[in-house]
């Protein structure tokens, strides 16, 4: 939606300062490093071409890792514009005042759901997990429920990545021990350092996965459910009996058995997997508990009230029906304006009056209105703001760790380059020499191998740490009301008439609405949530309701407003300003003079109206006689 410019201020700062500032401290960081290799670029080429182009290739992925970094962080850190028609409203907004706003909005409800919360006094925003981790998770931190679903659906996410590495470490222990005891025959010694291989880029994969966080997660709860432990366990079994199948074959082939003999005679290094396990079981204890003490800390400020406050009632008033719905929504909720902000209308006044003859007939109608939420952030503990920010800073240094992997990468291609230039220079190698070689460059490699994975195990939980805490600073708090009002009943026409004795001068006429109203007004305190991104989009995300707080005083008010204004309605005319009551007073003064007029010509006096009346009765005694 636009930015709506107000010279009020709806109050909603940059949340995303201090993060900003942490990512672009480790852009500048990395792109430091990669200035480096460029700059030794010129003086390498003169000396190994391969070697200058090796340190030109990671120069440029320092240097634009690092500039993506910074400019992300210093993006964090610029002015939020928040115009005065955020949040993003609860269902479609009919509001005539809000029309191309409303057209722009993905509301997270509809009015009919609203309606539900309020009438059955329950909140649908909590929907039932589904899925074997997800009940799991549900059930291991019952108040999990009643967080958003970002916060949920980051629970599960990690949750589902712990319980996948804790299956594939089980597997992979029952490979070990089978091969490590002779069980698994000649292919044991050769299985187990590529299932290690395997174990860890299936871990890196899981936790990668595991920290991506979608925008789609805020719409519904993501499933985490049997088809994925379906999956991990299907891996944990039949990676290793399939690895050891194919091993088998291949050791079938002649020329294979041959070579896979010779290695055996080296002095070949097997893979190490312990420092990569070492890491990932250390991160992921890092991770889950940053993760754990912000959700129980979340959690602890929980509610989950579903209270409204209710009145239902008849009225016998002087009004039409039509009137009552027009004050409410003019005046009564026009007056509860937060900042003079347009109200979000879910339900249009639209009364269905049904006219069953010319002077009577019934009608129904209803309205649902939710004032401009006003912002109302948390009041987080100080534990809370610290582990945030540790977080933030843990997954910074995770992500500064993967740049110096890789500029150490650098040094250990130079050792290699230097390593094959030495083979190059034998003129005639022999066995001996190129055997020495071969198993030179490849522990060398298996070396660099390890480092690679050290830089993606470290970058996947930097990332997991950066976007988990990032959910935890975007969570943005509104607070707002929410009134459905529904009113049925009947009315009657009669006609009113004052002012028509036969001395009156004037005289009112006015038609009368005599209506009978059963009002069922329910209202309640809503709070509500959503999360904020950087960019022209930032509060402009599904809004979803976790707390229903009763109101009385503020129903109390409502009535009092609605009471008032049909207790001061006048329902005879009258007249209001000083001209018409002049012309009034002149017509009184000319009837005045009307009656003071003679009966007959030689009546000086002015008869009396008992006097016309014995007058008239005389004369009509005289008249038989003649």
């Amino acid at each position: 939606m636009a930015y709506d410019y107000g010279s009020e201020s709806l109050g909603i700062r940059n949340p995303f300062k201090a993060e900003g500032l942490l990512r672009a401290a480790r852009g500048l960081v990395v792109t430091l490093l990669g200035i480096y290799p460029l700059l030794q670029v010129v003086s390498l080429v003169q000396q190994d071409k391969t070697l200058a182009w090796i340190s030109a290739a990671i120069g440029f992925v320092l240097l634009a890792g690092g500039l993506r970094a910074l400019g992300g962080g210093i993006f964090q850190m610029l002015r939020f514009f928040v115009g005065r028609s955020v949040p993003t409203s609860l269902a479609p907004n009919y509001s005539k005042s809000e029309r191309e706003t409303a057209k722009l909005e993905k509301p997270h409800y509809k009015s009919i759901d609203l309606e539900e919360m309020l009438m059955g006094r329950k909140n649908k925003t909590f929907v039932e997990p589904v899925g074997f981790i997800s009940r799991l998770v549900h059930t291991l931190v019952p108040k999990l429920i009643f967080l958003p679903y970002p916060l949920r659906n980051l629970a599960q996410r990690f949750s589902g990545a712990l319980i996948a590495t804790i299956i594939a470490l089980v597997a992979y222990a029952l490979t070990a021990f089978v091969c490590l005891t002779g069980l698994a025959g000649d292919t044991g010694d050769i299985l187990l350092p590529f299932f290690s291989a395997v174990l860890v880029i299936y871990l890196i994969l899981s936790w990668r996965g595991a920290s991506t966080v979608y925008r789609q997660a805020e719409r519904s709860i993501e499933t985490q459910g049997n088809l994925k432990l379906a999956k991990i366990m299907a891996f944990a079994i039949l990676a290793p009996v399939i690895m050891g199948l194919i091993i088998n074959f291949l050791l079938q082939q002649p020329d294979i058995a041959e070579l896979v003999a010779e290695l055996r005679q080296s002095e070949l290094h097997s893979f190490a997997i312990a420092p990569q396990l070492l890491l990932v079981l250390l991160f992921a204890a890092i991770s889950g508990t940053f993760i754990f003490l912000l959700l129980k800390q979340r959690t602890a400020q929980v509610k989950a009230q579903t209270k409204v406050s209710e009145y239902r009632a008849n009225w016998q008033e002087n009004i039409h029906p039509r009137e009552l719905f027009v004050n409410i929504d003019n005046i009564v909720m026009a007056n509860r304006r937060y900042k003079e902000i347009p109200n979000r209308v879910y339900r249009e006044l639209n009364p269905n009056l049904n006219e069953q003859s010319e002077s009577k007939g019934n009608f129904s109608g209803e309205i649902m209105i939710e004032t401009q939420p006003a912002y109302a952030p948390l009041e987080h503990t100080a534990l809370f703001k610290q582990l945030r920010v540790f977080s933030t800073i843990a997954g910074q240094v995770l992500l500064l760790i993967g740049p110096f992997i890789l500029f150490y990468l650098l040094f250990e291609a130079r050792s290699i380059l230097e390593l094959v230039h030495q083979f190059q220079a034998i003129a005639r190698p022999s066995d001996a020499a190129t055997q020495s070689f071969v198993i030179s460059l490849f522990n060398e490699s298996q070396f660099i191998l390890s480092l690679l994975f050290s830089w993606l195990i470290c970058h996947s939980f930097g990332r997991l740490l950066e976007n988990y805490s990032h959910t935890f600073w975007a969570e943005l708090n509104f607070n707002s009301l929410l009134v459905y009002l529904k009113c049925e009943g009947t009315y009657t026409e009669s006609k009113l008439t004052t002012g028509k004795g036969i001395y009156d001068s004037t005289a009112s006429e006015n038609y009368v609405m005599r209506s009978s109203l059963t009002p069922w007004i329910i209202s309640s305190r809503i709070m509500s949530s959503t999360f904020a991104d950087s960019g022209a989009k930032n509060v402009e995300h599904p809004r979803h309701i976790l707390e229903m707080e009763d109101n009385p005083q503020e129903m109390q008010a409502i009535l009092d407003d609605i009471q008032s204004f049909m207790s001061n309605r006048e329902t005879i005319a009258s007249i209001k300003n000083a001209q018409d009551l002049s012309n009034t007073e002149q017509i009184y003064q000319i009837n005045q003079q009307s009656r003071a007029m003679p009966v007959t010509s030689d009546q000086a006096t002015l008869s009396s109206p008992q006097q016309d009346a014995d007058a008239s009765a005389a004369q009509a005694i005289e008249q038989p006689k003649s």
